[in-house]
Formats: structure tokens, C-alpha cells, sequence
């Protein structure tokens, strides 16, 4: 850290200098290997909470597989609990990105359409090896150490989700494709079709899946439909 900070701005007598402009080649390699190791730390880690679970997963296995010894992981990330975490926030991060780019994508199309293919993709998202896995991993049975810490997270992205489904509500009712359905209701209702269908994934193949999908969206669109 003090060799970074001799090498970075804090060097430069002539004014602001870009990091590492001062740097000697070789600690230049040393931090570009330290982010390829973090890199493989998240990813190792990723997979194995999701094949396994949090309490099955020490960070002597991650750092095994890694190729690396265990004090060194801490170089890194201080505990088990910040390593789960930053890949909780990250795959929390994806999903809403994922979320809100279905919805804003097709603006002016039908929303019936808009929340179609919201579903359809939110739903490919739970599909990507070990993401989606973890994703609902951390849902449904949260590690008791950093619970209250993924509740959090948990709410401030329903809220965010509860923001965009309102404007897409409002978009229906003023076209009148939405019949006159509470809007609470309209939004729990295609939380539990999305949760449900989250755990559909686990259970069936992906064609299984599909149809099933599609009986279930038929199902939704008559409800909520004028």
C-alpha cells in the first residue's frame, strides 16, 4: 500500500499525475495479478456457494481451487462473510440491471407485450449456470451471519422493482389494456408468478419449463386484462 502511494499522486511534484505513471514495471504486474486473483476468488466463489451452500463452502476450498493459500485470500476479502456478500450485491446488481433493461427497452410497445417479455427474461436470468443458482441460494435460505445484511439489499430492490412496475401499472391503466385491479394486487401477483417460476427452474428441463411458462403467462394476462 505504501509502495502504491509512492507510485500514485501523492509522487507527483508538478501536478495530479495518473496512477501508476510513476510506477516501475514490476508493481504494475503485481497489482494487475492481484485483480486477476480477486477475479478468481469471486468467481471459484461464486460457483462453489451455489453448488454447495454458504456453511459447506470454507474459504480453504475457495482458495484451494483458486491455487492460492488461504492467508493470502484475505489479502482480498477480510472474511467469508465479505466475499459472500460482495457476490450477493454484484448478482443483485445483474439482476436489477437485467430487470430494468427489459422494461425500458420496448417503451412504446403494448404492455401486456413489455410484461411478457419481462418475465421471459428475468426468468433466463435464474438460467445462468451458478448466478441464478446463487441468486436464489441467498433468497431463500440467507446465511444467518449476513442475513440482516441481504434483507436490506432485498428490500432496496423490491423498491426499486416496485418503481418500474408502478410506471408500467400506470401505462396500462391509461391505455386500458389493464382491467380495474388494485395495483398492490397487480404487483404481488407478478412477484409470485416470477418466484414461482424461479422455482420451476429448479425442478423441470428447460422445455418442461417453457410450457409451462407460457401456460402460466396466459393465465396472468387474462387476469389482469380488461
Amino acid at each position: 500500500m505504501i509502495l502504491a502511494l509512492h507510485c500514485g499522486r501523492a509522487m507527483s511534484l508538478d501536478g495530479p499525475t495518473a496512477y501508476g505513471s510513476l510506477c516501475p514495471d514490476w508493481l504494475t504486474g503485481l497489482e494487475s495479478a492481484m485483480t486477476t486473483t480477486a477475479e478468481r476468488i469471486r468467481a471459484v466463489g461464486l460457483r462453489l456457494f451455489a453448488e454447495q451452500g454458504y456453511e459447506a463452502t470454507p474459504l480453504s476450498m475457495i482458495a484451494r481451487e483458486v491455487g492460492i493459500r488461504t492467508p493470502s485470500l484475505y489479502n482480498h476479502f477480510a472474511s467469508k462473510e465479505a466475499l459472500f456478500m460482495a457476490l450477493a450485491e454484484e448478482v443483485e446488481a445483474d439482476m436489477l440491471a437485467h430487470f430494468s433493461r427489459s422494461i425500458e427497452r420496448f417503451p412504446d410497445r403494448p404492455v401486456c407485450e413489455r410484461l411478457y417479455t419481462l418475465i421471459v427474461e428475468t426468468c433466463d436470468f435464474i438460467f445462468q449456470q451458478h448466478r441464478g443458482v446463487f441468486y436464489k441460494r441467498f433468497l431463500l435460505f440467507p446465511p444467518p451471519a449476513v442475513k440482516d445484511a441481504l434483507t436490506a439489499i432485498n428490500h432496496d430492490s423490491e423498491r426499486y422493482i416496485d418503481q418500474l412496475l408502478h410506471e408500467l401499472f400506470q401505462q396500462g391503466r391509461r391505455s386500458g389494456e389493464l382491467g380495474d385491479i388494485d395495483e398492490r394486487d397487480f404487483v404481488s401477483a407478478l412477484y409470485c408468478l416470477i418466484d414461482g417460476l424461479f422455482s420451476e427452474r429448479f425442478l423441470y428441463s428447460r422445455e418442461e419449463f417453457n410450457r409451462r411458462l407460457e401456460g402460466a403467462w396466459t393465465i396472468f394476462r387474462a387476469g389482469v386484462s380488461a
